[in-house]
């Protein structure tokens, strides 16, 4: 059992039975069943509870409503309530909160056993209901933060992504590393649905801060993923290796070995500006092989500039709130 389940196991039984509890103190009928919009209350983040305990307070005002409608003009007996849960159950899908639907039928057979909808009973179950969904919130209040987990995770996106380019940078020279180039980029594609549900958990645990620039973030990655994919189809192009390629597979190398910091970025790209001059100026080639090759590494080129750029504006990003 991880810990976040174990916790939420504790959060849960000790909400139930404090909620059954201070019902049974205050004297109400049916305390048990604070115990249980306790456990229908909680959910797997704060925006969730919060969300389905606003969705409960329509559904507890909705069923009062109906079951005084039903109970008193067609009577107390199994017709008519088979007629509210009819009525119950299309009108909470319509207004979408088909979750509270147990509740309200729990709520409706407490009229229906005691036979009348009287200020006392409707007292009752607003009791129960206040402590149950309130203490049901109250526990959920504490989540524990993953942001140390995100951005553990973020890194790791990060090392994989250069070891996808050191990847391509080695298919320049050795066309026979494909597989491994295939196995890393599917670990990528796993890293970055793995952090996207990790960032959306933590978006909905955080009810005041602005988290989504972890979503800004995973979004320069998966640009990055995609720069990628194009330098495998360019590279997968070339029909040999001129001379220009093995210095370009050697600076690709460094960028994929190059720690990620922001003036360090700044240096690549004025390398790589270097380069592309560089093969600008060299000589037209000879033949069409040598022609179409050349073109394919200088497309890779502009690729590299675009993964650079992508790579500062992650690593800004991740200055500018990862510390914070």
């Amino acid at each position: 059992m991880n810990k976040i389940n174990a916790l939420k196991v504790i959060k849960l039984s000790i909400g139930s039975s404090l909620a059954i509890f201070i019902a049974w103190l205050l004297n109400l009928e049916y305390s048990m069943v604070a115990g249980v919009i306790v456990l229908l209350t909680v959910k797997d983040t704060k925006k969730e509870t919060l969300k389905g305990t606003i969705g409960k307070v329509y559904g507890f005002l909705l069923c009062t409503i109906l079951s005084y409608l039903c109970f008193n003009i067609l009577g107390y007996h199994l017709t008519s309530f088979s007629i509210f849960i009819f009525i119950i159950i299309f009108l909470c899908f319509l207004l979408k909160i088909q979750d509270v639907i147990a509740m309200c039928v729990v709520i409706a057979s407490h009229y229906f056993l005691q036979g009348e909808i009287s200020s006392r009973w409707i007292l009752n179950e607003a009791g129960i209901f206040v402590i149950g969904a309130g203490i049901g919130v109250i526990i959920n209040m504490y989540i524990p933060t993953n942001i140390n987990k995100i951005y553990e995770g973020q890194k790791k996106l990060q090392e994989e992504v250069s070891t996808v380019l050191i990847d391509i940078a080695d298919l320049i020279v050795n066309p026979k590393n494909e597989n491994r180039y295939n196995k890393d980029l599917h670990t990528l594609n796993l890293l970055i649905d793995s952090s996207i549900s990790a960032a959306y958990d933590n978006i909905n645990n955080s009810l005041l801060s602005d988290t989504r620039f972890f979503l800004d973030h995973m979004d320069i990655i998966k640009s990055q993923r995609d720069i990628l994919e194009n330098l495998y189809s360019h590279v997968s192009q070339l029909s040999c290796a001129p001379p220009q390629a093995h210095i370009l597979s050697a600076f690709i190398h460094k960028i994929g070995h190059t720690a990620f910091e922001a003036e360090t970025v700044n240096l690549l790209l004025e390398e790589l500006n270097r380069l592309m001059l560089s093969m600008k100026n060299q000589p037209l080639p000879i033949n069409r092989m040598e022609f179409e090759n050349r073109a394919i590494l200088f497309l890779c080129l502009t690729e590299l500039k675009q993964f650079l750029t992508n790579r500062k504006c992650a690593q800004m990003l991740r200055d500018n709130n990862f510390y914070k």
